[in-house]
């Protein structure tokens, strides 16, 4: 393959090289569904190719003469959000057959943003579990091993960026989904603020505002551009967080001394692999120049509320026959039905109190640093498989990533160490809230210092 249509440039050099003519859009985006026919039946990364649509756009992407930054770059779109048209399954046998005949809101974004659209990428159903293998389509590979997990929700995403798939993707992040397999696949996963994208006009708000929308890339720069390119408000969304600028111009500005905090503390067992590289990553932050201390909030008061409220949220959708969805979710149809709207209300209330709490660390601090994941990718079938266990298993896997979608505060999972057996180890950036531009500069800081982006998974084609 010709350096010009190399599916592993950076999104953005992709759409250099198409703005200069030294490739077409058409051509990369050939590049890709061509290398998806030979890799995706190993992975089950994308559920749904979107070939006709992605060389249309394809097409006026090289008749264009406007220069949008990440114009002509092919991208993926996770299934829980519709590209109008074509099938939203929610990864469930559920919704099998259903669509919508309009786009999500930050599809419609990267539409107008002329990113051409190659598919729809796998999901745990509803996004309700945090590893990508008990929905409509079956499991996600890791390609980094594929006995492996990709994590979740949005495996089939970040499996598919790490993959050279597509050059980057949409994910959504509702306790970690766009960050935890961010951790495991080797890639970066930005989830923004609460507000900074809207949910409309398809959902009202997802879980309390717990989820949103984000980016999973190659390079930091890749993801703010994403986040540029996603960003934005519908009239009437119930959250608001005002774009200062190009997210993108923070990634390539150099960090400030900053006050950093980290920790490795947690309700779960953190691998030894995982806090030595994050120890790492703080000793190194100190080297640079910054106030560097160990500790962090307290955020354990939000364990269960944010339970209620996600199990709440699944007894909201309008699931025509409940018979049909996989045991998981059964139960917590099931468990849903016996809470009150005073059960729900006492939960949000008390999340939003203890936000209060949190955040107030931040007053002190500009980033806190921990781990993305306690462990690295698990061994398919190995993480929540027994219903009794799962829910606890899932939130002690997710204990790092949730709390700030309780809080609305922006993070990112960086690729910045493996462990013994050479899977990814993800760390967590956290910044202060609508503090992307902090989060980004000091993640293109580390890049810079610790790079990670010719590294590349041992699948091959064929």
């Amino acid at each position: 393959m010709a350096a010009s249509t190399d599916v592993f440039a950076s999104a953005l050099e992709q759409a250099a090289a198409v703005r200069r003519r030294e490739v077409s859009s058409v051509e990369l985006t050939r590049a890709h569904l061509e290398r998806i026919e030979k890799i995706n039946p190993r992975l089950n990364a994308y559920v749904h190719l979107t070939p006709e649509l992605a060389l249309k756009q394809a097409r006026e992407a090289d008749s264009a003469e406007d220069g949008l930054p990440l114009r002509g770059v092919p991208v993926s779109i996770k299934d829980l959000v519709s590209v109008a048209g074509h099938p939203m399954t929610l990864g469930s046998k559920a919704f099998e057959d259903f669509s919508l005949p309009y786009d999500a809101f930050p599809v419609a974004q990267l539409k107008e943003q002329g990113c051409p659209i190659l598919g729809k990428t796998n999901t745990s159903e509803f996004g309700s579990r945090p590893t990508t293998e008990h929905g409509l389509f079956g499991a996600t590979r890791n390609p980094w091993n594929l006995e492996h997990s990709p994590g979740g929700s949005s495996g089939g995403a970040a499996a598919a960026v790490a993959a050279g798939l597509c050059a980057f993707a949409h994910g959504s992040d509702g306790g970690g989904s766009v960050r935890i397999p961010s951790a495991c696949c080797g890639t970066v996963g930005l989830k923004p603020s609460r507000g900074r994208i809207s949910p409309g006009p398809v959902f009202g708000e997802h879980w309390a505002g717990f989820a949103t929308d984000g980016v999973i890339a190659r390079t930091v720069t890749d993801a703010a551009a994403g986040l540029d390119a996603m960003a934005g408000h519908l009239p009437g969304d119930a959250y608001w967080a005002e774009n200062d600028g190009p997210f993108a111009a923070a990634a390539r500005s150099g960090a400030k001394r900053l006050r950093v905090g980290f920790t490795t503390a947690s309700r779960a067992r953190v691998d030894p692999d995982v806090d030595a590289c994050v120890r790492g990553v703080a000793r190194l932050l100190d080297e640079m120049g910054h106030d560097v201390s160990e500790g962090g909030p307290d955020t354990e008061p939000f364990h269960t509320p944010f339970q209620l409220v996600v199990v709440t949220g699944l007894g909201s959708l309008p699931i025509p026959d409940e018979s049909l969805l996989e045991p998981f979710n059964q139960l917590g149809l099931a468990l849903a039905k016996q809470l009150t709207a005073i059960d729900y209300l006492r939960a949000v209330d008390a999340i939003r109190m203890h936000s209060r709490v949190v955040v107030a660390f931040w007053d002190a601090h500009d980033v806190l640093v921990t781990p993305t994941l306690p462990t690295t990718a698990p061994r398919l079938n190995t993480l929540g498989t027994e219903l009794a266990t799962a829910g606890d298993e899932y939130m002690d896997f997710v204990s790092f990533t949730y709390p700030y979608n309780c809080t609305g505060q922006p993070a990112i999972s960086l690729p910045l160490g493996v462990d013994a057996s050479g899977l990814p180890i993800g760390v967590q950036l956290v910044g202060p809230p609508r503090g992307e531009d902090v989060i980004l500069s000091l993640a293109a800081e580390l890049e810079h210092a610790r790079p990670w982006s010719g590294r590349r998974p041992p699948i091959r084609e064929g």
